[in-house]
């Protein structure tokens, strides 16, 4: 029997209906995202077919712009969950397509996305790659909303990399872009990051002012997460402060808001927080407890950062228990992660306290390893934390006393 042949005009028709139909499924799944932005459990139901929508039209060149619209509309929920690994084949391919058709605004984007990927994934190198061309290209294209977007989210990579000058340039460039545009979000996301700046070089007062900024700028937007983002900053720059009663108060508030909102990772960076305020009001174990609950979720959203942040702390909770050889264990993953996500602050950090630990068990050797090789990362940096070099000199005369005693006897 022979073969039927259809007509090519009819196939050409067929194929072209069929990659209309493709863009408007994706633009109608756009629109659903924008409907339902505030909804991030309608967004949760329908994920895998916003997900397969997306794929579909990034495979259709008919459809590559809406692909590449609904790929970027749907980051911001990505973020929310925590599922940017799973996300960042789809912008790699959006950022592929959107070089090849010649959309320099959408590859801007994308180059924006993804470096926030590598960032809150712990690959701060390629994160500041991307967010360099981001801003690059923003730059080309005069789209100053882009480039200030860019500049606040490289100056967390900076802030990572313990250039703190270059970090507060860039939000500070940002600020006044954002402000001049009157963007109260992007305003609210600036603040929020300068006080993260501030906070990490101790300079609490100023923390404090531009979260305060941020908080009124988020409460103007409307925007619930921002507002319990910067709340629970404002509850660790009171921490550090030793204001136990004022930062409980405020972490309750942002709990308060990201239960609201339903953001798994957010809520477990403040059981970490609330566990350090445990510890530090005489309550080790419960804080352990709620240290390892924070620990899983971080495992299984694959955020490097704050898992190594974790992990410091159950070395700390472990040692007030007297479980040492735990506490070490824990000290050394925690220094692995950092070195990995390269930030030799936190490394040197957690080194600094495995050593107390060693040399409170009179492993004096073991402990003097820790220092050098924490002294090393700390001799490798342009600017040095006062707190970690107090920490540091601390077990560094522990230890010199410890084998100054060994040796008299």
């Amino acid at each position: 029997m022979s073969c039927l042949e259809v007509p090519k005009a009819l196939m050409n028709d067929y194929l072209a209906r069929f990659q209309r139909k493709i863009a408007a499924n994706a633009a109608a799944w756009r629109g659903f995202v924008q409907v339902h932005g505030d909804d991030p459990a309608a967004l949760d139901r329908e994920l895998a077919n916003l997900t397969k929508a997306a794929q579909q039209a990034l495979a259709e060149p008919a459809a590559w712009d809406e692909g590449l619209a609904l790929v970027a509309e749907t980051w911001a929920h990505v973020e929310l969950r925590g599922l940017w690994q799973d996300w960042q084949t789809l912008l790699a391919e959006g950022l592929r397509i959107s070089r090849e058709i010649g959309r320099p605004q959408r590859e801007a984007r994308l180059l924006d996305q993804l470096g926030e990927v590598a960032r809150l994934l712990g690959d701060n190198h390629r994160a500041e790659e991307r967010f360099d061309a981001a801003l690059a290209l923003c730059r080309r294209l005069a789209d100053r909303a882009g480039a200030a977007r860019a500049l606040a989210h490289l100056s967390q990579v900076q802030l990572a990399r313990n250039d703190w000058n270059a970090a507060a340039r860039s939000c500070q460039e940002a600020a006044l872009i954002f402000e001049t545009l009157q963007q109260p979000d992007d305003v609210g996301l600036v603040h929020n990051n300068w006080g993260l700046v501030c906070q990490e070089q101790e300079q609490l007062e100023a923390a404090l002012a531009h979260f305060e900024q941020a908080e009124a700028a988020f409460r103007a937007a409307g925007n619930l997460r921002g507002q319990a983002k910067t709340i629970a900053n404002r509850a660790e720059t009171l921490r550090r402060r030793r204001d136990w009663e004022g930062a409980t108060g405020y972490l309750r508030q942002a709990i308060a808001l990201y239960q609201q909102i339903g953001d798994p990772l957010h809520s477990a960076n403040l059981q970490m927080t609330l566990s350090i305020l445990l510890y530090e009001t005489g309550r080790p174990e419960e804080a352990l407890a709620l240290s390892l609950e924070a620990e899983v979720v971080f495992r299984r959203l694959r955020h490097r950062p704050f898992l190594a942040r974790v992990c410091n702390n159950h070395g700390i909770f472990l040692a007030a228990l007297g479980r040492l050889a735990e506490a070490q264990d824990a000290f050394d993953d925690s220094a692995r992660l950092h070195l990995a996500n390269g930030d030799q602050v936190y490394a040197a950090s957690s080194l600094t306290n495995c050593a107390e630990v060693l040399i409170d068990q009179d492993r004096l050797i073991e402990a003097q390893e820790h220092l050098t090789r924490a002294a090393e990362l700390l001799d490798s940096l342009s600017e040095r934390p006062r707190w970690v070099l107090h920490d540091f000199h601390s077990q560094q005369a522990r230890l010199e006393a410890a084998l100054g005693a060994q040796f008299a006897t």
